[in-house]
């Protein structure tokens, strides 16, 4: 009888403690979701990569892409600021922040629409003309001895 409720309640010590260890882990990251849309055409971007860097020094947190849809949902970051940068060639940077805290750590950044490239104004330069070599000079000969 005492062994059977010894062993009941080390059991339930072990489950609490269990119980408690993931939701410190969980407690103690965070999650940041989104989803990438042209400007223009308001289609998704797919297979975007999505970089997450510390706020104080931009080191590199982590690093995600966008599925087919253009979502993307990036996990287990540590608490703490951050700034995400998608890197779709052709598209303006955008550079939202997101912070996460013991009860906060989920952030959901709705759609990102990101402006192309080519809306934006161009600047143009006058060429400079490249002098270009008509011919070219012989080749010299080689001696051989034998």
């Amino acid at each position: 009888m005492k062994n059977s409720v010894l062993n009941r309640s080390l059991l339930g010590i072990i489950a609490s403690l269990a119980v408690l260890q993931l939701s410190a882990h969980t407690l103690g990251h965070g999650t940041v979701t989104g989803s990438l849309r042209d400007g223009d055409t308001k289609e998704p971007i797919p297979f975007t990569s999505i970089v997450v860097l510390r706020a104080a020094d931009h080191r590199l947190a982590a690093v995600g892409t966008t599925d087919a849809e253009g979502n993307f949902k990036l996990k287990f970051l540590p608490l703490g600021d951050y700034v995400i940068q998608s890197t779709a060639l052709g598209y303006q940077l955008q550079q939202p922040t997101v912070s996460f805290r013991p009860l906060s750590n989920r952030q959901k950044l709705g759609t990102l629409t990101l402006q192309s490239l080519s809306s934006q104004p161009r600047v143009q330069a006058p060429r400079q003309t490249v002098a270009q070599r008509t011919s070219c000079p012989p080749a010299p000969k080689l001696a051989v001895r034998s």
